[in-house]
């Protein structure tokens, strides 16, 4: 059992939330505008409710899952930084925010939107997950079994961390494909316009598609 405070209880945030209560995992869900809401959440999946600091401080595993706008205000009300030292955060966040055309996915430049969250808690050990799905279908496919399991793809720019990674996608009811650290010309392949965002993966497929993307024969599960 792993102790996981979700800061963001939204439709991905609440989806994890169900997914680990039902694996078994001791979860608290913060981070919400609508507190009842919260709590019926809490209540219908087998979690419980609390502020994001003290969630976060007395868990193994954090889960960012805000909208991009937002993602600083998470952070400080879950400690800041230094609180989050050490904590393995699985961000789920997307660049989607106001732009001059209106509403779409920010350029980050050179950046990927994994580098930019992590440099916010650069003590923290990050793993960029759970972004390429709607939400809708992560609810929906989870827990497939066989050559039908479907994949959700990571980054982490901390080998020692694959283990616990992917345990926990796992959990989830995924298979879990690393694409490669946090840097752009890697994670960014997870990101919004990238390669293998939106599309329903499964293993032997996945695989292919990462080795291309990184030129690189294909070797299995976890970083190619």
């Amino acid at each position: 059992m792993t102790r996981i405070a979700i800061v963001g209880a939204g439709r991905i945030g609440g989806n994890l939330a169900r997914l680990y209560a039902s694996a078994g995992h001791d979860v608290t869900v913060s981070f919400a505008r609508d507190k009842d809401q919260l709590a019926a959440l809490a209540a219908q999946v087998g979690a419980t409710t609390g502020d994001p600091a003290p969630a976060a401080a007395q868990a193994e595993v954090v889960v960012i899952s805000v909208p991009w706008a937002v993602v600083d205000t998470a952070i400080e009300q879950a400690g800041g930084p230094g609180a989050l030292a050490g904590k393995l955060i699985i961000d789920t966040t997307n660049q989607f925010g106001r732009t001059g055309g209106g509403f779409g996915v920010l350029d980050l430049g050179e950046s990927s939107a994994a580098a930019v969250n992590a440099a916010k808690a650069p003590q923290a050990i990050w793993v960029k997950a759970f972004n390429t799905l709607t939400a809708g279908f992560q609810a929906s496919s989870a827990g497939r079994t066989g050559p039908d399991r479907v994949v959700v793809f990571y980054a982490t720019d901390h080998d020692e961390a694959v283990p616990r990674a992917e345990r926990l996608i796992n959990d989830a009811g995924f298979d879990p494909i690393r694409t490669g650290t946090l840097a752009r010309t890697e994670a960014g392949h997870q990101e919004p316009k990238g390669d293998l965002y939106g599309e329903e993966f499964h293993h032997e497929d996945a695989v292919a598609a990462v080795a291309r993307l990184r030129g690189t024969p294909p070797s299995g599960r976890g970083r190619p």
